[in-house]
């Protein structure tokens, strides 16, 4: 069951991520290190104690990886579109 939901839960997490970048279009600076954000937060994740059970299993370490690697993107594309709202424009 703990497997199950934190599957569902990071499917949630990546659905959302995608659809936050595909609205906005992130810069391709933003892209690259949302990947490699991502990709290191995963890692990190899959190293803890909690997810010792989700490491083990394929399905649940891919789904950890895409969900850390869709909110990493999903908060830089974010945060680029707000550092261009807040910039002041020269006449």
């Amino acid at each position: 069951m703990y497997l199950t939901l934190v599957i569902v839960l990071c499917v949630v997490v990546a659905l959302a991520g995608i659809v936050v970048c595909v609205i906005h279009e992130p810069p391709t600076w933003a892209v690259v290190v949302g990947f490699v954000g991502g990709f290191a937060l995963g890692a990190v994740l899959l190293r803890m104690p909690a997810f010792a059970d989700i490491a083990a299993s394929s399905v649940g370490s891919w789904s950890v990886r895409l969900a850390s690697f869709a909110a990493f993107e999903a908060l830089l594309t974010l945060a680029a579109i707000a550092r261009d709202r807040t910039e002041p424009t020269t006449p």
